[in-house]
């Protein structure tokens, strides 16, 4: 049976898309559902926690270079706490799920994760600075590179379609706030080569899994109405992210509106990550 097609969030989005400075789209970090407990977690929505911890390890560095950048800042802090909460909780859950399945290798993946995590947590969690940025850039992709490694071993323990789309679309996620670190990392100075070729191989790889999630045979009018969602809002991000502003207000200008964007399509994204997650 179809889900229904649409909703008072989708509505909100909708209306939102029709001007290019968007204000928040949902509540500044908070996520379409709420995030079940290692007794209640199915194999998809292990799938989907395990990418979600991708996406923070990149959405926690974009906001520590965010605030470095003064753009923000409050709600940047706040969203900084929120993912190191969010991050720590959904560790927990994973690791008690890896040794439910007694999936050894899986377990050995989050005791990794967990090494990594204490230390880009200590660098995270004190106040930002120039220094502390040049860590955070090495660290977060320590955190990204366990955290692919886990949802790509759960993908496969599952073994099915569905599997594969909670990964993708999941994946998504991560890519808006990859792209969007690496827009603030230029900004903070940091404009090194792999910076800048990493920024465009999000880009691609962003729009590739796009044409995917469109064309997949399982999808529902639901899931076709917030796939469309995200296109919109991609064209908003996108043109945040390679704007080229011409003074200090226009270059503030264009900070703000990749905040903001890069957080709105997050949200899309992951309401579109649990629609996947729930599917039979």
């Amino acid at each position: 049976m179809k889900a229904p097609a649409c909703n008072a969030n989708r509505r909100r989005l909708l209306q939102a898309g029709s001007g290019f400075v968007l204000l928040n789209l949902v509540p500044a970090g908070a996520f379409a559902a709420p995030v079940p407990a290692a007794s209640g977690i199915t194999m998809l929505e292990a799938i989907n926690q395990a990418g979600r911890q991708r996406m923070l390890s990149q959405r926690m560095a974009k906001l520590y270079a965010q605030i470095i950048r003064e753009t923000r800042p409050s709600e940047a802090r706040k969203l900084l706490g929120d993912s190191m909460a969010l991050f720590e909780k959904q560790l927990e859950n994973l690791r008690g799920f890896a040794q439910q399945k007694d999936a050894a290798d899986i377990v050995a993946t989050y005791v990794q994760l967990g090494s990594r995590w204490q230390e880009y947590k200590r660098v995270v969690a004190a106040t930002p600075t120039q220094a502390g940025l040049q860590q955070i850039a090495a660290l977060n992709e320590q955190v990204l590179a366990s955290a692919h490694a886990g949802t790509v071993q759960l993908e496969k323990l599952h073994g099915g379609s569905l599997g594969k789309l909670v990964n993708m679309s999941g994946r998504q996620r991560m890519l808006s706030q990859r792209i969007s670190k690496f827009y603030f990392f230029r900004r903070d100075g940091i404009a090194t080569a792999e910076c800048l070729k990493g920024l465009d191989a999000a880009r691609v790889e962003f729009l590739a899994a796009l044409k995917t999630l469109k064309q997949a045979p399982e999808n529902t009018n639901d899931i076709n109405s917030w796939i469309a969602i995200g296109e919109a809002q991609w064209l908003f991000f996108d043109e945040a992210v390679h704007a080229n502003p011409g003074d200090r207000q226009e270059l503030a200008y264009h900070d703000n509106n990749v905040a903001v964007t890069s957080e709105n399509i997050l949200q899309v994204m992951d309401k579109l990550t649990n629609l996947y997650a729930v599917l039979t």
